[in-house]
C-alpha cells in the first residue's frame, strides 16, 4: 500500500476501526479476531482505531497483536470526566493494549477535552504517545473542533466522512489541510449502510477499468481521491473484507468525472 501523511505519521490510508467488531468475550470470537489481524499483516493495514467505549475492543487488540506489535500503529482515545478518572484509563488503555507506547491518543467526542489535554501533552513530552487527537461523529461540534484546532495544540482529527455525509468539505478539512492536521476518516461506508442497505445493485462497470471490483471499494476510493484525508478505518468481523478494503489502499485516485459518477449512482441505488 501506499503511505500518507498523519500529523508527522506516515500511515497507510486504509486502516481498521473496532468499533461493536471487536467487543468480544468467547475464545472462538476472539480467534476470529486474531485472523482478521493476520489479514491485516498480510495485506499491510496497520492502523487500528479503538476506545474504552468499545467495551472488549482494546483489550482483544492488545490479545491478536501480541508477537505483532512493530506492524500496527495503535490510536485510541480518553472517554471521561475528570482529571483522575482520565488518567486512569488513560492507564488502563496501555495496559489493554500490552504496550508501553501508543501512537494516536484522541478526546473521544470532545469530552472534558480541556482536561484530558494537559495530560495528553505530558505523555507525549514523556515519549509514551505519539500525536494529540480529537474526534466528534456529531456536525454540530465542529464550531468547538475547528476552535481547538486553530489552538495548535493537536495533530489530528477523526470526522465523519462518505458519498452522502460532506459536511467536512466545507471549513474542517479546508482547515486540516492549512494547518497540516492529520484527517482519520470515520464511517467511511455510512456504517454499512452505503453497501448492505442498498434497494439496486450498483452498476460497477465504468470502475472496473481502475481495478475496482465491489462497491465498498468504490466508496473508499472515493474518499481517497480527496488528498486531505489521512486515513480510513472501516471496520469488518471478516478477514475477506480486510483484503477487499486494502486493495483500494494500492490504487490510483480516481478522476473527478468517476467520483462524480460514484456520487449519482449511490444516489440511485438508495
Amino acid at each position: 500500500m501506499q503511505t500518507r501523511k498523519l500529523g508527522t505519521l506516515e500511515v497507510p490510508p486504509i486502516g481498521m476501526g473496532t468499533w461493536k467488531t471487536f467487543d468480544v468475550r468467547s475464545r472462538a470470537e476472539i480467534a476470529i479476531r486474531g485472523e482478521i489481524i493476520a489479514a491485516c499483516v498480510a495485506e499491510g493495514v496497520a492502523f487500528l482505531d479503538s476506545s474504552p467505549m468499545y467495551g472488549e475492543s482494546e483489550r482483544v487488540v492488545g490479545i491478536t497483536t501480541e508477537g505483532n506489535r512493530e506492524q500496527f500503529q495503535f490510536a485510541t482515545k480518553v472517554w471521561c470526566t475528570g482529571f483522575l478518572q482520565g488518567k486512569a484509563e488513560i492507564a488502563q488503555s496501555f495496559e489493554r493494549f500490552q504496550t508501553d507506547y501508543i501512537d494516536v491518543f484522541q478526546i473521544h467526542n470532545l469530552l472534558d477535552w480541556e482536561t484530558h489535554l494537559p495530560t495528553l501533552e505530558g505523555l507525549k513530552e514523556e515519549g509514551r504517545i505519539g500525536l494529540i487527537g480529537i474526534t466528534h461523529y456529531m456536525t454540530d461540534a465542529y464550531p468547538e473542533m475547528i476552535r481547538i484546532m486553530k489552538s495548535g495544540r493537536i495533530h489530528t482529527i477523526q470526522i465523519p466522512y462518505n458519498v452522502l455525509e460532506r459536511t467536512c468539505e466545507q471549513q474542517i478539512l479546508p482547515l486540516a489541510e492549512e494547518l497540516g492536521i492529520g484527517v482519520i476518516v470515520m464511517q467511511p461506508l455510512g456504517v454499512g449502510r452505503l453497501v448492505t442497505g442498498l434497494k439496486r445493485e450498483p452498476d460497477l462497470a465504468p470502475l472496473e477499468a481502475y481495478g475496482i471490483e465491489t462497491w465498498a471499494q468504490a466508496l473508499l476510493a472515493w474518499l481517497l481521491a480527496d488528498n486531505r484525508v489521512s486515513v480510513l478505518i472501516p471496520a469488518t468481523s471478516k478477514p475477506e473484507r480486510i483484503r477487499e478494503n486494502a486493495a483500494v489502499g494500492t490504487l490510483a485516485a480516481l478522476p473527478n468525472e468517476l467520483r462524480t459518477y460514484i456520487e449519482k449512482e449511490t444516489q440511485r441505488c438508495l
